[in-house]
């Protein structure tokens, strides 16, 4: 397609840069525009992403869950637009209600329908599913805070996403070995867990930043479960090709 011209050449970019930093001819740091640049080029990105998952068909027998998907993700886009800087962890219960009971409609990881048939558009659900616990997560970042004791996991969760994310901007083709620890890192955070929160380990209280944290650990493992259907999709391509042979 006309996109993959472009996202190759974002990549080069992106490999332009040293630690995360954009290097000027003489090796030397570029000064303050650096949290410009690097924010255009992550939304290129997101663009990018954006429209590969629109270019999927979605079967008729998803669609109610697609739009549902598109509703809720146009409602929270309007909340960062306009109350980012107001808004508590509660104002947002109703939002991650609704994702989770989209969420708990998947059987296997998939979205069947009545039939127990896996339709196209599995990759575009997750894609709009991802967004929005993303959303969620920029709209109580900036006004929840997250409690020092829960700060070690807050910083693994970005490590993990940050990964994912170069993963998926980068593409394949890559295997369930290559996606394995990431996997075993949210396995591993989401066992921190007793009844659905992260306890303190001192007092067996509830420390402040919840929601940014499942809203985070939901985000990462969205994330995962694209590359995964990624991982599908281009083996079900080859399959046709040797068929097509």
């Amino acid at each position: 397609t006309d996109l993959k011209p472009l996202v190759e050449e974002l990549r080069k970019i992106d490999q332009k840069r040293e630690s995360g930093r954009f290097m000027g001819s003489s090796g030397a740091l570029l000064p303050e525009s650096q949290p410009l640049v690097t924010g255009i080029l992550e939304e290129c990105f997101e663009i990018a992403q954006e429209v590969e998952a629109r270019e999927k068909d979605v079967s008729f027998t998803l669609k109610p869950i697609y739009d549902r998907l598109m509703e809720i993700r146009g409602q929270l886009e309007g909340l960062v637009m306009t109350h980012r800087w107001t808004l508590r962890e509660t104002d947002l219960w109703n939002y991650e209600n609704a994702l989770r009971d989209i969420d708990r409609m998947r059987v296997d990881g998939k979205f069947v329908d009545s039939e127990g048939n896996k339709p196209q558009g599995q990759y575009v659900l997750l894609y709009l599913l991802r967004r929005c616990y993303g959303l969620i997560y920029r709209l109580l970042s900036s006004s929840e805070p997250v409690s020092e004791e829960l700060m070690p996991i807050a910083n693994k969760l970005s490590t993990v996403k940050k990964c994912l994310n170069e993963v998926l901007k980068y593409g394949g083709p890559f295997s369930p070995r290559d996606l394995y620890p990431y996997q075993l890192a949210l396995h591993q955070i989401d066992q921190m867990r007793k009844d659905g929160k992260f306890i303190s380990g001192e007092d067996g209280s509830i420390p402040e930043g919840q929601g940014i944290l499942m809203a985070h650990l939901n985000e990462c493992h969205e994330l995962l479960e694209m590359l995964k259907e990624a991982m599908s999709d281009d083996d079900e391509e080859e399959g046709d090709e040797e068929d097509d042979e």
